[in-house]
């Protein structure tokens, strides 16, 4: 829990997310500016505190996500 609570986000680590979050949202079809993208956006972030903290690492924890598989249903 402690490693949750404190990661920090520098430009490395928010370059990470940005490019895993931009991969998802382009997969699905979805525009950086929508409530999907930003409701995934919450869950990248909280996936990348659970230690997926590479671009594959991420993408695959976001495949195994239930609620993001139910987003990227829903925009389809």
């Amino acid at each position: 829990m402690k490693r949750f609570l404190d990661t920090t986000f520098g430009p490395a680590e928010l370059a990470i997310l940005e490019e895993a979050l931009d991969q998802w949202s382009s997969q699905y079809g979805l525009r950086r500016q929508s409530m999907e993208s930003e409701l995934a956006a919450s869950v990248f972030i909280n996936l990348f505190r659970e230690g997926s903290d590479t671009v594959p690492a991420l993408l695959e924890a976001a495949s195994r996500h239930k609620a993001l598989n139910d987003l990227a249903r829903a925009a389809a």
